[in-house]
């Protein structure tokens, strides 16, 4: 009879071996495959859809559109008026005051209206690319406007020629855009006649 010992020993050595073939011979079933790692989640899209740009409404977009159109035009229209007509940049004070005072020496004993239209005479020549491109430079061209001798212009004014100056750089023109005035009661150059009329205002005819 083997001692108690090793007789332990034997059967322990025996059950070893036992559960290493085990482990050897036989295969688990019920194991499973690890599961894919998933990008879903609060910062990742759920499906390529949500990845696509956002439809912008349309009739929105065809209304802002419309908006920013009308406040360029409304913006342009005051340019036009206020700026474009008489060249580059806005009319200064003493520009302003030349206007006055060529008017006032050119009809001072005209209407109201046919004072504006003398002012609007002087903004179209600057408008127009036959003539200079300031004020100034129309008023005392050579020859532009009798008045005016050896560049000198009368100092003289009044508030009715401002008014009518003021109105005129406004916008307001009499002459439908006419680049030339005369009276035909002392007028003496065959030219000036085969120019185009457009208006009469009183004693002076305007043409193109």
């Amino acid at each position: 009879m083997f001692p108690r010992e090793a007789q332990m020993r034997f059967f322990f050595y025996i059950n070893s071996i036992g559960l290493l073939l085990l482990c050897l011979f036989v295969t688990p079933t019920s194991a499973q495959a690890p599961k894919a790692l998933s990008l879903a989640g609060p910062s990742y899209p759920a499906t390529m859809d949500s990845l696509k740009t956002p439809k912008t409404n349309s009739t929105t977009l065809h209304a802002s559109k419309s908006e920013r159109k009308a406040v360029q035009v409304s913006r342009g229209d005051s340019r036009t008026r206020t700026v474009n007509r008489h060249g580059h940049g806005r009319i200064t004070e003493r520009e302003m005051e030349l206007l006055a005072r060529l008017v006032y020496a050119e009809g001072r004993g005209e209407p109201y209206e046919g004072q504006v239209a003398i002012a609007a005479v002087v903004l179209n020549r600057v408008s127009s690319p036959q003539f200079p491109d300031t004020i100034q430079e129309v008023i005392f061209a050579p020859r532009a406007f009798s008045p005016v001798q050896g560049g000198r212009l009368p100092f003289k004014a009044n508030e009715s020629t401002r008014k009518a100056a003021r109105e005129a750089v406004a916008g307001a023109d009499p002459t439908n855009g006419s680049l030339y005035f005369f009276n035909p009661n002392t007028a003496t150059s065959d030219w000036i006649w085969s120019r185009t009329q457009t208006v009469r205002i009183a004693n002076h005819i305007f043409a193109k």
